[in-house]
């Protein structure tokens, strides 16, 4: 009888260890022991956890005289610059910040049907993969009330990766759409595959303008189904989607462009702040 409840434990323990060593994302990939707060906004609910790491990139524009001071010669800092036309304008202010005196400032003229209008900056060499997982975030302040659809902010991009000899740098991006130019989705830019990730129909929270927001960007990286999207707007979460993250199997994420990373509306000049970016390549703990 002995023998056979110690076999029995054994199997036992056995099915436990296999079960703990599945992999792929789950409800707990993000934040682990969650704990799940009412959300008065849209339902979605909020997540409390302790922080576990810290980001292997951050910019909070402190101590900076000039913009080419942000481009450091061991490229510890920002990695390039889009100004598309020339005309349009990134510079260091004062003007706003969400931290200390000084934030990154981007004017873009209306998109003029066909050149891009881009003020944007990027960070390069980020080496990510299928498998792999990157949370992001960053203070943004969209000045004005005009409209702002096709207004694009958040690019992460392959740029490495092409099709039928075409190589555009796709990747998930972030814009806005809906009344006023007001919502956030994600489409898989430059790419033949890939759905768009919309907020859920009638439950959509928009992003204000004037005023500091904070904007949270997890990603699972995969080019399959399996992968995961999930963006919050200060503390609420708009975005929670699965699907296609990743343009192919060995497509590599080597580059995150932020600020106005295009401005595809017809009609306004769009300016915007932005403000302490940082970047994780490790669950960061989030909190709410």
């Amino acid at each position: 009888m002995l023998k056979r409840n110690l076999v029995s434990l054994l199997i036992l323990v056995s099915l436990i260890a296999s079960a703990c060593s599945s992999v792929g994302p789950s409800s707990t990939t993000v934040l682990p022991t969650q704990t799940l707060i009412s959300d008065p906004n849209n339902g979605e609910g909020r997540i409390s956890a302790p922080a576990v790491s810290s980001p292997f990139f951050h910019e909070d524009f402190k101590n900076t005289p000039a913009l080419e001071d942000l481009f450091s010669s061991d490229g510890s800092r920002w990695h390039g610059i889009q100004l598309q036309p020339e005309s349009n304008l990134i510079t260091l202010t004062d003007e706003q910040a969400h931290t200390g005196s000084t934030a990154i400032k981007f004017i873009a003229q209306p998109y003029n049907g066909s050149q891009a209008s881009k003020a944007d900056i990027y960070v390069g060499e980020l080496g990510l993969l299928n498998g792999d997982e990157v949370w992001s975030e960053m203070w943004v302040y969209l000045s004005g009330s005009w409209d702002t659809t096709n207004l694009f902010l958040w690019d992460l991009e392959a740029t490495k990766t092409c099709f039928l000899l075409q190589c555009q740098s796709p990747g998930r991006r972030l814009y806005f759409y809906g009344p006023n130019g007001g919502w956030l989705k994600s489409d898989l830019g430059k790419w033949y595959r890939g759905e768009d990730f919309l907020q859920s129909s009638g439950e959509e929270t928009t992003f204000p303008k004037n005023i500091w927001v904070r904007l949270r960007v997890y990603l699972y990286l995969s080019p399959e189904q399996n992968g995961v999207i999930r963006v919050w707007q200060d503390n609420y979460l708009v975005l929670d989607a699965a699907g296609i993250t990743l343009p192919t199997a060995d497509a590599i994420y080597d580059r995150l462009e932020v600020g106005i990373t295009a401005n595809g509306n017809k009609m306004n000049e769009i300016t915007l702040y932005l403000d302490d970016i940082s970047i994780w390549d490790q669950d960061p703990g989030w909190s709410y």
